[in-house]
């Protein structure tokens, strides 16, 4: 027996279906993050304290604070694409089987673990804020239900919460199993 054979792995398809499918998404949401960005500049246009002043002094306080958050998730925007450039990279050293690779995907699953908590918090507060204005708007037309637009809304934010949650902790799980130690640590 060589010394070759003692120190190879087995060879694993989940890594490269892993590691793919991993550097496809980060691009893709580097891409719409990208395309997040530009909208930013659009809602600028909308900063009616700027723009048109005796105007604001009658939006409803909750609609400032909507657009307030909104400014805010630009950071978490351009953090995300950091995030997901990270991501991009961990995964092509992954499939190339570099344990640094490995470990870089481990630890961006952690941390896809608190951006759960974060983008599901974020999410909540402009929803909130959002049906604050719709309920005002709807109300100085005259009454009006909108219940129907809460739960769609609700429903969306913890939908997001378990596609944050679920691979991330599906990652882990896969990226500590030995024969994926083994295997990406070879290079």
């Amino acid at each position: 027996m060589s010394m070759d054979t003692a120190n190879t792995a087995p060879r694993l398809p989940s890594i490269a279906v892993v590691g793919w499918t991993t550097i496809i998404a980060s691009a893709v949401l580097i891409v719409v993050d990208i395309m997040s960005l530009l909208s930013y500049t659009m809602l600028d246009t909308l900063d009616l304290n700027q723009t048109l002043p005796l105007v604001s002094q009658y939006v409803p306080q909750s609609m400032k604070k909507v657009m307030d958050l909104y400014r805010y998730s630009r950071w978490w925007t351009g953090y995300g694409l950091v995030f997901f450039g990270f991501v991009l990279v961990a995964g092509v050293q992954f499939v190339r089987l570099r344990a640094w690779g490995r470990k870089a995907l481990e630890i961006a699953s952690w941390i896809g673990l608190i951006n759960a908590v974060i983008d599901s918090a974020l999410s909540y507060l402009m929803w909130k804020n959002m049906q604050d204005t719709l309920a005002m708007v709807l109300q100085g037309l005259g009454g009006g239900q909108y219940s129907y637009i809460n739960p769609l809304g609700f429903l969306t934010i913890v939908v997001g919460f378990f596609l944050w949650m679920i691979p991330s902790l599906a990652m882990i799980v896969y990226l500590r199993r030995p024969a994926v130690r083994q295997a990406a640590g070879l290079k």
